[in-house]
């Protein structure tokens, strides 16, 4: 199992869909011992669209008559409930003078099954019971207890088998959960590998925020912030922009883009005092650097890779032998002590970088999926 993406979520593996059998399987047992013998015929009321799964294994497990109701109610909107309960659909059949197993994917509050108790009794059910597959105790605010509940879970919000994200989700057999961990790679290689393609394939397919320092530069100069009107100045005073200023303006990113799953951040860190800034940084988070992705080329690659990018750009300065050379000194200079302190941290990862754009793109993807 990997993380999928729906709508604008990532979400992680969380329960596997033999466990979610096998907890059917007991609160079938259960459910069983408590009705064996029943002359009656007892009512599942299957609550729409969440517990259609669960309903429908449910039902195949159990040995006694009965018959199905459904009825839609709603209380989510995108991630959060609204704390309102809504009857869009209404009940499918009667339940008057029968007993109801209110059957559920999730009780959270209990403000639902409270309403739906409520309306069991108003429409002369007999008796009510409920039936959760899952259950977040720590979110319940009722007295009343659970009468079959298949699993425990966090308050964490989760997909699949039935239960959905905007309409997504619900015919994953596996449950997944939220993935609130923002995640921090770091994108290494040297002139030519590609990496901005790959960049912009990682940052769609991962839901994340392609940070370029040079890039980051311009648009804070170009709205005019404060870190970028320092920036300005010290760049037409004919002075570097000091890590200072670079760092103040990643860590700005950091805490204000929303909508992501984390960070990609290419061209930084440069050095190792910028790596340790990066680290700190992170820290007080309570987090670190995910992984660090390393395109790898041979040199030979790298210089026709530069040679034909500078002749369909037209600039033949960047063509010559002798530039490109320092241009390879340079990057291996730069970027071996960062490879060594990023190994000593175990968060460094080379990728082969030759092949096809979408040979390079699969191996980044299946690596960044199992970090």
């Amino acid at each position: 199992m990997s993380n999928i993406k729906l709508h604008d979520k990532s979400f992680r593996p969380f329960i596997e869909y033999d466990k979610i059998e096998n907890a059917i399987d007991e609160v079938a047992v259960k459910i069983n011992k408590d009705f064996e013998g029943c002359k009656d015929v007892p009512v599942l009321l299957c609550v729409l669209n969440g517990s259609i799964l669960f309903t429908a294994e449910l039902m195949k497990r159990l040995k006694f008559n009965c018959e199905i109701v459904c009825v839609k109610l709603s209380s989510y909107v995108g991630l959060k409930s609204s704390g309102e309960v809504r009857d869009i659909i209404g009940m499918t059949g009667s339940v008057k003078g029968k007993r109801v197993i209110i059957v559920e994917d999730i009780v959270d509050s209990g403000r639902t099954i409270a309403n739906l108790t409520k309306m069991m009794e108003a429409n002369g059910a007999t008796e009510t019971r409920i039936c959760t597959m899952l259950f977040k105790p720590n979110c319940y605010k009722l007295d009343k207890k659970l009468d079959y509940v298949a699993m425990e879970i966090p308050d964490d919000f989760i997909v699949g088998f039935g239960l959905d994200y905007d309409g997504l989700g619900r015919n994953i057999k596996d449950i997944y959960v939220l993935d609130t961990n923002m995640k921090y790679y770091i994108l290494f290689g040297p002139p030519g590998a590609g990496k901005g393609t790959q960049a912009a394939s990682m940052a769609e397919r991962f839901n994340l925020c392609h940070i370029s320092t040079g890039d980051l530069l311009r648009g804070e100069m170009a709205k005019g912030s404060e870190l970028g009107l320092k920036a300005k100045a010290l760049i037409e005073a004919g002075e570097l922009v000091p890590d200072e200023i670079v760092e103040g303006m990643i860590e700005n990113k950091f805490n204000t883009v929303e909508g992501v799953n984390g960070f990609l951040l290419d061209g930084f860190p440069r050095t190792i005092a910028q790596a340790e800034a990066l680290d700190k940084m992170l820290a007080k988070k309570g987090t670190a650097v995910t992984g660090v992705v390393s395109l790898m080329i041979p040199d030979e690659m790298i210089k026709e890779r530069i040679k034909h990018r500078a002749a369909i750009e037209g600039r033949a300065d960047d063509a010559s032998d002798e530039t490109i050379a320092n241009r390879i000194k340079t990057y291996h200079g730069k970027t071996e002590p960062l490879i060594d302190y990023y190994k000593k941290a175990g968060a460094y990862n080379e990728i082969d970088g030759v092949g096809t754009i979408e040979e390079v793109r699969d191996r980044i993807h299946a690596l960044m999926q199992s970090l």
